[in-house]
């Protein structure tokens, strides 16, 4: 142990790979065996922990520590967390409270502020969380806590899943040429996956998603300072969070919640805006992006109709003179599509109101879309599929259940398939022979001319210099 942190730490000891305590105490084995991997396995570490600012550089020592307690007074002395990370990059320190939590057990503010203040004493950077709980992105807390905690150490969150997709990803790229430490990825992996870990996956939304549900369909109007409205959008988010992952595992690429700038920076805000659509419009929509892919994917709960959406829309190609043939160019990337249930919407300029059709209407008769005396090109196309899910909308298990089947399928089925339009490249020209002139450049005394044969007549006569326009002649 480095004689800095001996200074901070009454007692403590590096993190094992293979830690002997007993079977309960779940949440001691998954930090240890997670802690001691980001040691052996230093990119490991860097994707997970570059994203909340810690040192990446190729040359950083990751050093992790569990069952610390620190030298301070009070009640302070009295708090164990479960973990440190010290990661060294030269001269540069950076250091991270660890405190976990598995299976149904939750997060507390109190635990955490106890948890912040230590790190404050200690001039410790961070305080990391991780438990089965999912944040839109680790900045988002999902635990309300003082902003004033927060003002002189960051708070970061994972999911037990986030961290098990990152491992996941980094072990599908083959971007580990060491196998001794792409074995011991796989084993965490391995074991993160047993039941007996603790790490769970979302299984059920909160017991208000019914509630509002219900007071939806009763016409009721929706405050959204309600702790029902709440707890509907907290559980929203962390299914979005959800499918993201285990849709970036499916793909083994990374796919993320898009949010505006605003939204990323503020997570109080990102969350009241939630609140705010699902008061005004009974609905909740989140967008996903995906590496490569042609565009968005949003995904909305509407819960007046009881349906599941998902749809992707695309900028309709620039280089079609017909609208049958804009509509064209995106169903012959689908036609080995049976997806039942998909429809066409076909955006228009100026104010020609939004076209839809069948997928299959619209393989048939693509004209059918084409609104009577139109004749301009659509500007955006897209594709939906509208899943009316019924009473299985207000389960609190079933939505879950609902939305892992229908996301992952639509992108399988329609979204891996479709390319967004790109221009082609310019050609050359052809020119005729009497466009083909070649000006030549010639010096005479101080001056210089170019010469352009306008003719045969021309090429005949040595010396027959013209100007060519007013750039015909440039004086030294």
């Amino acid at each position: 142990m480095e004689a800095d942190i001996l200074s901070i730490l009454s007692s403590g000891q590096l993190a094992r790979l293979i830690p002997t305590v007993s079977d309960s105490k779940k949440e001691e084995r998954a930090t240890s065996s997670l802690l001691a991997s980001f040691m052996v396995v230093p990119n490991f570490a860097k994707e997970v922990l570059s994203e909340i600012g810690a040192p990446s550089g190729k040359k950083i020592k990751v050093e992790c520590y569990t069952e610390v307690s620190f030298k301070s007074s009070g009640k302070e002395s009295k708090i164990r967390p479960d973990g440190l990370i010290v990661i060294r990059a030269g001269t540069k320190k950076w250091m991270a409270l660890v405190e976990s939590k598995v299976g149904s057990s939750d997060l507390t503010s109190e635990q955490i502020e106890g948890y912040l203040d230590i790190a404050k004493s200690n001039q410790i950077d961070a305080l990391i969380t991780i438990s089965n709980q999912f944040a839109t992105s680790p900045s988002h807390h999902p635990v309300k806590i003082s902003k004033a905690k927060t003002k002189s150490v960051s708070l970061f969150h994972f999911s037990w899943l986030s961290i098990v997709s990152k491992a996941i990803l980094i072990t599908d790229s083959n971007s580990l040429n060491d196998p001794e430490q792409a074995y011991i990825l796989s084993e965490l992996i391995r074991y993160m996956n047993h039941e007996s870990s603790g790490v769970t996956s979302l299984t059920r939304m909160h017991g208000d998603w019914k509630t509002v549900c219900e007071q939806v369909q009763q016409g009721a109007v929706l405050d959204r300072k309600s702790q029902a409205v709440k707890n509907a959008v907290t559980s929203w988010q962390q299914l979005t969070k959800h499918l993201a992952l285990n849709l970036s595992m499916a793909i083994g690429e990374p796919v993320s919640i898009s949010l505006s700038r605003l939204r990323s920076r503020d997570a109080d805000l990102n969350f009241q805006e939630d609140c705010l659509a699902l008061e005004k419009e009974n609905s909740l929509v989140s967008f996903f992006d995906i590496p490569n892919a042609a565009s968005r994917i949003e995904f909305s709960a509407d819960f007046l109709r009881r349906t599941i959406n998902v749809s992707m829309k695309l900028d309709a190609p620039k280089d079609k003179t017909r609208a049958t043939a804009s509509i064209n160019w995106l169903t012959r990337q689908l036609k080995h599509s049976d997806m039942p249930h998909v429809s066409v919407r076909v955006y228009w300029p100026k104010r020609t109101p939004m076209s839809t059709a069948s997928l299959q209407e619209a393989f048939d008769n693509p004209e059918i879309l084409i609104p009577s005396g139109v004749k301009d090109i659509p500007s955006q196309l897209e594709l939906v599929r509208v899943i009316d899910v019924m009473a299985r909308f207000k389960g609190a298990k079933t939505f879950v259940e609902e939305s892992s089947k229908h996301f992952p399928a639509f992108y399988q089925d329609i979204g891996q398939h479709l390319a967004k339009w790109v221009a082609k490249a310019p050609k050359v020209k052809e020119m005729t022979q009497s466009e083909n002139i070649v000006p030549t450049v010639l010096t005479s005394g101080g001056d210089l001319e170019i010469e352009v044969p306008n003719s045969k007549d021309d090429d005949k006569k040595p010396g027959s210099n013209q100007p060519f326009g007013v750039f015909g002649r440039f004086l030294s």
